[in-house]
């Protein structure tokens, strides 16, 4: 059960941060229709209300709107080397608000395994639990 009880710590943890990430900066910046939505998520984690699969699936759907707006401002840019104009690498260029979108998509993705860590754990301890009750 200690297992148990650190992975949701952990997932308490992740979710403050993604709550700070939403509220300072993701929700302004996000169109009215999709503003709700963040809100939403906001408030759940608030309330400590994320360690449950609706949660988790409304999280990855935010995800998916959120990876949208960071590819929406990410272009890309090619880098030569000094010696060879021919080889090179692409860099993203993003903007301020890709860029800030680009944070709170690292962290959500955090948070998302997270809650899925502390699910299948508890899962795991009921299922071993009917095992030895058999």
């Amino acid at each position: 059960m200690d297992v148990i009880s650190e992975l949701v710590a952990d997932a308490l943890r992740q979710a403050r941060l993604v709550r700070k990430c939403l509220d300072a900066k993701a929700i302004p910046l996000l169109d009215p229709r999709r503003r709700m939505f963040a809100v939403d998520i906001s408030r759940r984690i608030a309330n400590r209300e994320i360690v449950n699969e609706a949660f988790l699936r409304d999280l990855e759907a935010f995800i998916v709107l959120v990876g949208d707006e960071v590819d929406e401002g990410t272009s890309f840019a090619w880098r030569g080397h000094e010696h060879d104009p021919d080889c090179g690498y692409a860099i993203p260029v993003r903007t301020d608000r890709a860029a800030a979108f680009r944070i709170l998509l690292d962290e959500m993705v955090d948070l998302a395994t997270a809650v899925e860590a502390a699910l299948d754990a508890a899962e795991a301890y009921t299922v071993a639990n009917a095992l030895f009750e058999k």
